[in-house]
């Protein structure tokens, strides 16, 4: 997956504060793209939950799920709707179950648009993928020294498009390609510090 694309997908999502969610999981992109892709399909399942309690006036029932609806939001970084379905918890809990009602008719509908936008994203689709240009270990050493330049300097412009090149590219050996792989990991979640651990290690610079 395109992590760069995914995430220029996900900052355009309204109601999504994407670096608080990050900031759940250590600022690991992929673990956090797993976790919206997990969080998407429970918030479906929360949302038909509080939707079924409310029709039957399931109080109890409309409680659990509206609090686990409000959790679920605030772990992935969904702060306005988190706050939305909090205001409305605070009204039920006060006794006021006609605007605790209203209020989330309408959020419902809010919860189904945010879950189609991630829905929307490459969490959930894939681009088609073109076949890999065969590629030569001397370029690899080429793009390796320059991976060590940027990861250096903490050029994460630099470090980014090197790792995009790389993913183009195939080196018909399954451990240099495995290598790639790692690399393009590190690359992905900005630890600097461990693609050039792995540079070093590798025997294709010494």
């Amino acid at each position: 997956m395109d992590l760069a694309k995914l995430y220029n997908q996900l900052i355009r999502i309204d109601g999504l504060d994407v670096w608080e969610g990050l900031s759940h999981v250590g600022l690991n992109r992929r673990v956090y793209a797993d976790a919206l892709r997990l969080f998407c399909g429970e918030l479906e399942q929360k949302t038909r939950a509080v939707s079924a309690a409310l029709e039957t006036e399931n109080w109890k029932e409309y409680a659990q799920a509206l609090h686990a609806v409000k959790g679920a939001l605030a772990g992935v970084g969904a702060w306005e709707l988190a706050q939305r379905t909090q205001e409305i918890e605070a009204a039920f809990r006060k006794g006021d179950y006609a605007r605790s009602r209203a209020e989330m008719g309408v959020c419902v509908e809010a919860l189904r648009k945010f879950s189609s936008a991630l829905r929307s994203t490459l969490l959930f689709t894939r681009e088609v993928e073109k076949p890999r240009e065969e590629a030569s270990i001397p370029y690899l050493k080429e793009k390796l020294e320059q991976l060590k330049t940027a990861c250096s300097t903490g050029n994460s412009v630099d470090a980014d498009a090197l790792g995009k090149e790389l993913a183009a590219k195939t080196f018909l050996d399954e451990e240099t390609d495995k290598f790639v792989e790692r690399i393009r990991a590190y690359i992905e979640n900005f630890d600097y510090d461990l693609v050039l651990e792995a540079i070093a290690g590798s025997p294709f610079l010494c």
